[in-house]
């Protein structure tokens, strides 16, 4: 059995038409705060007083004056959850440090539930993503394999030949799974026609009985979905200033992975299973933030103990043209790869002082194995189901929105 495992960031949801980037939220909690204090739904958080909330609010503002201040300006809060790691560091060199953060904590309770609200709210009033067909998601998934020049897909398939060979595999139908970090059923709703595909470019290898690569049933969802608690925070406790003494609950609240163990559903291992028995690892619209680097130094890691592994990494670059390859284009693709290999060492906490020697040799060893394509982003004509990665079509919905309420404790 092969398997490929997708990690799905939010470049997807943003490429079929959901405002989900910060900065499109931060506008929304502008609007909202200045221009509907007395709605009801808002009423409880606007007497609260969220600091956060009025930081966010701060920074659009800077923005869209084109100011910069410092501390307030809107490149400190482009990144949600780096800058959020970075602040956490700078409260804990002040004297009352585990007070200041624990408000901070507190705080992003009230940005957790007002980034679900808005993303919900948004949903039902982006141009609905319908009819994906069979087809259309086949060809969806082949995309990334599809855009292989021939040298890099005839390494692919002899690393696939080795793996097979190696392991004696099983002739049985072949798996992909999916790791989404998004909180919307975006994905869930491409997939849902579709129980299987055949990529054509490689199913040579494999026996005419079993070419079909089967869908998996379940995506997994690193940071929760709407279903159980969307959660934004840092990536790990080592994270962490040293000096800084929170609470159980609150490291267990602002902390990604102790957040998804705290859940007791075992995401965290089936995830980190799902990446490390992967043959072919494919990110897509993936940020690849240092909060995320528990699952991208897995990556790595799987990298190096399996030699016949293959990464395609599809990033977003709105310069990208096919026919024209510049020197910033080729900066972009490195600057990709050495950040994959930053997230190992961020995660083995490695000080070493010759650390850009061993990057230097450890990306040599695995740079023919990581392949880096680009999406620009662009609808030729306006048409959706021209765009070169999952393409779908569009159906305005009119109808009625529904009321809905803030749950903030």
């Amino acid at each position: 059995m092969v398997k490929i495992a997708y990690l799905i960031g939010n470049g997807f949801d943003i490429h079929l038409g959901l405002p989900s980037k910060y900065s499109q939220f931060y506008q929304w909690l502008h609007e909202v705060f200045k221009n509907h204090i007395n709605d009801s739904k808002y009423k409880t958080l606007m007497n609260r007083k969220n600091d956060l909330v009025q930081e966010l609010i701060m920074a659009f503002e800077l923005k869209t004056n084109g100011e910069k201040n410092n501390f307030n300006s809107t490149d400190l809060w482009s990144d949600f959850e780096e800058e959020l790691k970075n602040r956490i560091h700078q409260l804990s060199e002040n004297e009352d440090a585990n007070f200041k953060v624990g408000q901070l904590v507190k705080n992003l309770q009230d940005i957790n539930a007002l980034m679900t609200f808005y993303l919900k709210d948004k949903l039902k009033t982006i141009e609905k993503v319908n009819e994906f067909s069979a087809n259309t998601v086949e060809n969806s998934l082949s995309k990334p394999i599809n855009q292989l020049e021939s040298e890099q897909l005839n390494l692919l398939k002899s690393l696939i030949r080795n793996e097979i060979e190696s392991h004696n595999y099983k002739a049985n139908n072949h798996l992909i799974n999916f790791i989404d970090f998004n909180y919307t059923p975006l994905l869930e709703q491409y997939l849902a026609g579709s129980s299987s595909i055949v990529i054509n470019e490689i199913s040579d290898i494999f026996s005419s009985s079993y070419k079909n690569m089967k869908l998996s049933d379940k995506i997994e969802y690193p940071n929760g979905n709407f279903n159980d608690t969307p959660e934004l925070g840092i990536g790990t406790k080592d994270d962490l200033p040293d000096n800084l003494h929170l609470t159980k609950i609150q490291t267990n609240y602002l902390v990604k992975e102790a957040f998804a163990r705290r859940r007791m559903d075992g995401r965290v291992t089936r995830i980190k299973k799902i990446i490390e028995e992967a043959d072919i690892i494919i990110f897509y619209g993936l940020s690849l933030g240092q909060s995320d680097d528990l699952y991208i130094s897995t990556v790595v890691s799987s990298l190096m103990s399996n030699p016949n592994k293959f990464v395609i990494i599809i990033m977003f670059n709105p310069y990208f043209e096919p026919s024209n390859i510049t020197m910033d284009i080729m900066q972009h693709e490195e600057d990709i790869k050495h950040r994959l290999i930053d997230s190992y060492y961020h995660m083995n906490n490695t000080n070493s002082e010759t650390i850009d020697k061993e990057t230097n040799e450890m990306l040599e060893h695995l740079d023919s194995r990581i392949i880096v394509l680009f999406d620009n982003g662009r609808k030729p004509d306006d048409d959706s189901t021209k765009m070169l990665y999952f393409p779908y079509k569009q159906n305005v919905e009119k109808t009625a929105q529904q009321k809905m309420t803030i749950n903030i404790g």
